[in-house]
């Protein structure tokens, strides 16, 4: 049952990472467990999921301090990239590191539909 739940995940994320310009496509628990990843050789998809779910977590703790709810996505722009984190429901967060050049409007229409699909997938 889980495996079929992480094989699933796996598919979920490679299909969002062939709309381009995806570097890095994770899913983690809450708390920043590396559920599922499909991240670049050479990178350490644990300190990744880790650190990506601390900066969603600062960011819900920031806003919530301020009686402004829970942050909706937290979004970092690199030099030559995006990283963008948002809340896959109660459960997990679902992390995407693009190239430069990613358009962010279509980038966060499709990200939203996926997070849906996999709180699906993790309230089965």
């Amino acid at each position: 049952m889980v495996q079929d739940v992480l094989s699933e995940l796996t598919e979920l994320l490679a299909g969002f990472k062939a709309m381009g310009g995806i570097e890095a496509a994770l899913v983690t628990s809450q708390s920043g467990i590396n559920m599922v990843s499909l991240v670049p050789p050479r990178t350490n998809a644990d300190t990744l999921a880790a650190m990506s779910s601390t900066l969603q977590n600062a960011g819900d703790f920031i806003t919530m301090q301020f009686k402004k709810g829970h942050s909706n996505r937290i979004v970092v722009e690199c030099e030559h990239s995006k990283l963008v984190i948002i809340c896959a429901g109660p459960k997990a967060h679902f992390i995407v590191l693009t190239s430069d050049n990613v358009n962010l409007g279509p980038l966060f229409l499709e990200m939203n539909s996926t997070a849906k699909k996999i709180e699906q997938l993790l309230i089965t």
